[in-house]
């Protein structure tokens, strides 16, 4: 096999991936109200900012742009699991938080998400879950081009280090 077509197919293995991950989060946490991507969101949320964050933190981390994370809160909030606390000294700002419904849930979701994780990464040991996180570290490096500004004109497509 030649490189071109190796790398073609690392290409299009990758983009499967992506699609695959996001059927795997639809069939494991999807609820009646709530797709299971919103649902992983919430999880990231409750594991790492429990007690609220903000949206430009949250894009930093996540890797999504603001208008796309703006959308994704938007939709939590009209359901009843985000809430915003205006900063006193800002008004422009503020600050994500989860609403007491989010936080009866929380085991429930955890629990859930934990299970989808291990269903996925069982498959590597922890030498090969290693591997495999530097190896995408490496190539969202590359295309990100070393940044992670999100106001950055060589940054619309959405990729940022987390």
């Amino acid at each position: 096999m030649d490189q071109i077509s190796r790398t073609e197919e690392m290409i299009f293995m990758m983009k499967k991936i992506g699609l695959n991950l996001t059927a795997q989060l639809e069939m494991y946490l999807k609820q009646k109200d709530i797709t299971g991507v919103q649902v992983y969101f919430l999880v990231y949320i409750l594991r790492h900012h429990p007690d609220g964050t903000y949206l430009t933190e949250l894009c930093r981390e996540i890797g999504v742009s603001k208008a796309t994370l703006s959308a994704l809160i938007k939709k939590l909030r009209e359901k009843g699991y985000l809430y915003f606390l205006p900063e006193p000294d800002d008004i422009r700002k503020k600050k994500v938080i989860p609403t007491e419904k989010l936080a009866a849930e929380r085991e429930e979701l955890l629990e859930k998400a934990g299970q989808m994780e291990a269903g996925i990464c069982g498959v590597l040991d922890p030498k090969e879950q290693d591997q495999l996180w530097n190896l995408e570290r490496k190539l969202l490096n590359q295309l990100s081009g070393g940044e992670c500004d999100e106001n950055s004109e060589n940054n619309r497509q959405e990729v940022y280090l987390p």
